[in-house]
């Protein structure tokens, strides 16, 4: 019987998150009601009570879920691996990973990053781009040669070029692999690391860092 109830849980819980979604895609993310997602996800009221407090605790749920699980991806993102691979003309493995979070979560992410959607979650995950990753493969060399491009505005447009990217690619109906998609983020950020700063690992095979 527990296993039954579940099973009944776990459905419920997944038909309420679907007809987020798809609410927010209608309607915008701040415009999103209880009779909305009961109505969308045929169930009833108290019945969505006993799941959230309302339309807001569904919404932030779920968000912090999908948080959870990029960060966990994201954070094991290490730069001197990023621009071997570049060097190398290969995808990063751990890269090809955060993409295909993306890919298993593609309308999640793509109503939540789009007009409709919640702009905070977006800057969210340019800042942890801009702090924890893109700014170290910069600091790989502390005496950057002289640019036009000021490092704070290389790790701004990287940051946010990088998500257009991948929002693109799962609005386009992701049409390119991962790996595909992974190769093409590395070799952008792998080259202009390069080019505008002098940037690159020198023996790319090596491993121990």
């Amino acid at each position: 019987m527990t296993k039954k109830m579940d099973r009944r849980k776990t459905r419920t819980r997944a038909l309420l998150r679907k007809a987020l979604i798809e609410v927010m895609e209608e309607k915008g993310a701040e415009r999103i009601t209880v009779s909305d997602l009961t109505e969308k996800a045929d169930v009833n009221r108290g019945t969505f009570y006993l799941h959230y407090t309302d339309a807001t605790d569904i919404l932030a749920q779920v968000k912090a879920e999908m948080w959870e699980g990029l960060t966990a991806r994201m954070e094991k993102l290490n730069p001197y691996d990023y621009l071997s691979y570049a060097a190398r003309n290969e995808p990063d493995p751990i890269m090809v990973r955060v993409i295909e979070y993306y890919a298993e979560h593609a309308d999640f992410f793509r109503v939540i990053l789009g007009p409709k959607g919640d702009p905070a979650f977006a800057d969210q995950i340019k800042e942890f781009l801009k702090t924890q990753h893109i700014s170290k493969i910069l600091d790989i060399q502390p005496e950057l040669g002289e640019t036009i491009l000021p490092k704070d505005y290389m790790v701004e447009y990287f940051a946010a070029s990088n998500l257009s990217i991948l929002l693109h690619w799962i609005k386009t109906g992701m049409p390119q692999s991962a790996s595909t998609i992974a190769l093409m983020i590395t070799q952008i950020v792998g080259s202009a690391a390069k080019q505008l700063y002098g940037i690159e690992v020198q023996n790319p095979d090596k491993k121990d860092h």
